[in-house]
């Protein structure tokens, strides 16, 4: 919350330091003073404000001076910096500033709507930056656990294997080598994930688009998760027409987006749930959030835990999971729902997203219909 973040103001001249005080206190941050550069160094390395407003005019170590130590300084070095000039039309100053690192300037006199708005847009920047390595660090954790654990499962059973433990008793065995399979497969599609968004970050996803009959893409991914849903007790079912979807795309990257959507229903869909995929053809007469012409719509609706209408706008964010998903049993890199959105728009085409918490989730994602009759 911005009431506790806090702001050091760093101002030779008493009067201009009292008005800057003021004028953030009224804002709701907290404010650290100091009136030299050399305090401001010390204060910075000590308190790490979450932004410095400095005065460039100051005696004996001057405002650039001081931001040349904090920027190579590791503790204070990204601490975003506002730097106060005297004369606007000093381009000179202006330059050196944001040559040694400053984020913003602001001319005196100082017109208290713009400090404000400048500060508070640092500081969401700042925020946004932040959680953004908070999410890498996270995904960084859970990799390094998700890699581990299956790992050990898999040395486990190949020691047995290795010493003959499992010679004599087969039935025990073929669940051991099972057991290794699954696991083994878990972890090729963690893999696969972070090869995928790694290609789609840097414009290197290649689609193969050829006349495919989603029904049998749709039907060939159900065939593989039918039994995960069984094991929830969870009704399963399709709903199609009897039309043929026949649409230009690259039936292996629909399959991952129907997988992915599949699998993260079941996941956070509990016992005795219900999900429905649906398969039909759409319209759009007039340009609609981008979309215009006919299109093939993918649903895929269950009665899981849901999504908050705040982290909605999220979810389709790397590295992102739903807070209540981060408390199922059912763990995951965040980069499924990425992979969907990625694919759908490299197709031409969208996803969409509707919860309610406590309710269920529906994705529908929309394919352009390329293939006429």
């Amino acid at each position: 919350m911005e009431e506790h973040q806090r702001i050091l103001a760093v101002d030779d001249a008493p009067d201009n330091l009292t008005l800057l005080e003021r004028m953030l206190k009224r804002q709701g941050f907290d404010v650290l003073k100091a009136s030299s550069g050399k305090e401001c160094l010390a204060l910075s390395a000590s308190e790490h404000p979450d932004l410095i407003v400095l005065d460039v005019a100051m005696p004996v170590m001057n405002g650039f001076e001081t931001l040349k130590y904090l920027k190579a300084n590791e503790i204070t070095k990204d601490i975003p910096v506002i730097i106060l000039t005297a004369n606007s039309k000093d381009a000179k100053s202006i330059e050196e500033g944001f040559s040694l690192g400053a984020d913003e300037y602001l001319t005196k006199p100082i017109d208290q709507d713009e400090l404000i708005a400048r500060v508070r847009s640092i500081l969401r920047v700042v925020k946004a930056e932040r959680e953004v390595e908070q999410l890498k660090a996270d995904f960084q954790s859970m990799l390094v656990h998700d890699l581990r654990s299956p790992l050990s499962v898999i040395i486990g059973v190949l020691q047995l294997g290795a010493r003959g433990d499992l010679d004599r008793n087969p039935s025990e065995r073929k669940e051991f080598m099972h057991s290794a399979l699954e696991t083994s497969q878990r972890m090729l599609g963690l893999i696969n994930d972070i090869l995928d968004v790694a290609k789609i970050e840097a414009g290197k996803i290649q689609i193969n688009k050829q006349p495919n009959d989603l029904n049998a893409i749709i039907g060939g991914a159900v065939g593989r998760l039918k039994l995960l849903a069984r094991e929830k007790e969870i009704n399963l079912r399709v709903e199609q027409t009897e039309d043929i979807m026949i649409c230009e795309c690259d039936s292996g990257k629909i399959d991952q987006v129907v997988t992915n959507l599949l699998s993260n229903a079941i996941k956070f869909t509990p016992n005795n749930g219900e999900i429905v995929i649906r398969i039909y053809r759409q319209a759009f007469g007039e340009e609609t959030a981008g979309l215009k012409g006919e299109y093939i719509a993918l649903d895929v609706s269950d009665t899981g835990v849901g999504i908050s209408m705040e982290e909605l706008p999220l979810i389709f964010d790397r590295y992102r999971q739903a807070k209540n998903a981060k408390g199922t049993a059912h763990k995951g890199t965040g980069l499924g729902l990425t992979i969907v959105k990625r694919i759908s728009e490299a197709h031409g085409g969208r996803v969409f997203v509707e919860s309610s918490l406590g309710k269920g989730t529906k994705f529908t994602v929309l394919i352009p219909d390329g293939v006429k009759d």
